[in-house]
């Protein structure tokens, strides 16, 4: 048969006797039965090696072809880098792309797609030019997050990066005290706005609602309204009313003798319950 330039046959074959990563396209004699064959050795790549991610076929041609590298060098996609560790991974473009990895025309469009929920931000940060979140009045991210590391008493809201995820998030620091701190009877979330909210106070000073005292016994408790307000304790507008609900068996009048000493003859002392007192109507033995 008519050898090609190099010698040999006039036609190519792909090499099965070697390792198909590290094997190309030959002419050597004689061709093997059965075997199918290319009319060069650049067609013969292309049909049997097409996969080939360690580009050996391609390589041994006598002018390699080249794939146009990007601005910072090696392919003209990226991909993710399953090599490294997920948080501290990014996308890359280099050389050679392994076999059954998605690309992406850009490396942000890697980033996007490969690595969206990365709370660490490392992708994005090996960009060129990484972009950046407008950060609010303090600085920091332009939404706002609760603090779970702390205990629930005195957490509050915070912006500070990066984002954890699937954390909900907030337009403004008292909409997420608010949202996700509603029951927190400390205050701590509000207190760390620049200006926390107060809540009026009754003429004696504290909360404008009363509830009743659950941390004394019963026959010695009163209604008070002392900040905070304990999360889910029934409120009501005034001392008398929330004795009357909250003490109404109470034996001892302690609740009502808090409200007015002239209440009955068990409340105060006798120098409290006499007519100079307000007490005209009370007669006490």
């Amino acid at each position: 048969m008519s050898p090609t330039q190099t010698g040999g046959l006039d036609v190519y074959y792909a090499d099965y006797a070697t390792s198909w990563s590290a094997a190309g396209c030959i002419n050597t004699r004689p061709l093997p039965s059965g075997r199918p064959t290319y009319n060069s050795q650049i067609a013969c790549c292309k049909g049997a090696y097409a996969g080939q991610t360690s580009g050996t076929c391609l390589s041994q041609l006598p002018s390699p072809p080249t794939m146009s590298p990007t601005q910072t060098g090696g392919l003209d996609v990226y991909y993710p880098d399953y090599a490294t560790a997920w948080f501290a991974a990014g996308c890359i473009n280099t050389r050679p792309l392994p076999s059954g990895r998605s690309t992406y025309s850009t490396q942000i469009a890697c980033c996007k797609g490969a690595y969206a929920g990365q709370t660490s931000g490392e992708c994005l940060n090996q960009l060129p030019s990484p972009p950046t979140m407008s950060p609010t009045q303090t600085g920091g991210l332009d939404v706002y997050y609760p603090d779970y590391a702390t205990g629930f008493g005195q957490a509050g809201c915070i912006n500070t990066r990066p984002l954890p995820n699937g954390l909900p998030t907030y337009s403004t620091q008292i909409a997420c005290c608010l949202a996700a701190y509603a029951g927190q009877t400390s205050g701590a979330c509000l207190n760390q706005l620049p200006s926390p909210p107060t809540m009026s106070p009754t003429q004696t000073g504290g909360l404008d609602v009363y509830y009743p005292d659950y941390n004394t016994s019963f026959g010695n408790a009163f209604c008070i309204n002392t900040r905070p307000l304990p999360s889910g304790r029934p409120t009501y507008s005034t001392q008398a009313s929330c004795c009357s609900q909250a003490y109404g068996g109470q034996a001892s009048g302690a609740c009502m003798c808090a409200v007015s000493v002239c209440f009955s003859c068990v409340c105060g002392t006798a120098a409290e319950r006499t007519n100079a007192g307000g007490c005209d109507n009370l007669i006490c033995s």
